[in-house]
């Protein structure tokens, strides 16, 4: 099965959890709690209330967007070396539908999140089974999609936690280059 550049790989369906209690993955874990800390009694914390220095041994895994009006797009702030490294480019300072040009599914998909984060106000968890993406393998992912709010109670941001299994990643990366060495 292949649409707009990813070719699926039979395996389970993505599964969608909206507002978690925990997590079973140990990073994603961390920042459910730190994002229940942070926020308090307020509906979501802000931007401001997140420490560069609270979230350090995770911040290639994160990625920080700003909604923009009626909440049409969002721009990418701050993407994560991991992350980055995932999908093939750095997107900061680029809107998902640009970041995502030519891969249409994807990126409404992505739009999809991070819109249903901001109107929920409440985090959003999906697991997603590995697949090829511009003719690479990408393993399994598990990601966290966070609203931010400068007022505590509407989201104008989002913080998404990416991650997936670096070692599998970075194993099929060195068999594809000698694929294309042979």
């Amino acid at each position: 099965m292949e649409a707009q550049g990813i070719a699926a790989v039979p395996h389970d369906p993505p599964i969608l959890t909206q507002n978690p209690d925990w997590i079973d993955n140990p990073v994603l874990d961390f920042f459910l709690r730190y994002w229940h800390a942070k926020r308090g009694q307020r509906a979501m914390p802000a931007r401001a209330d997140i420490s560069p220095r609270d979230i350090k041994p995770y911040l290639g895994w994160v990625c920080l967007l700003d909604a923009l009006p009626g909440l049409a797009d969002f721009r990418y702030r701050l993407v994560g070396s991991c992350v980055a490294e995932y999908f093939l480019g750095d997107g900061t300072g680029r809107t998902v539908s640009d970041a995502f040009a030519g891969h249409d599914n994807v990126g409404q998909a992505a739009l999809w999140l991070f819109r249903q984060t901001c109107i929920g106000k409440k985090p959003i968890r999906v697991w997603s089974p590995g697949a090829i993406w511009e003719e690479r393998f990408h393993p399994d992912n598990d990601a966290l999609y966070l609203p931010l709010g400068a007022d505590g109670e509407n989201a104008d941001m989002v913080m998404n936690v990416f991650t997936f299994n670096y070692e599998e990643f970075k194993k099929t990366r060195v068999q594809h280059v000698l694929t294309h060495l042979a």
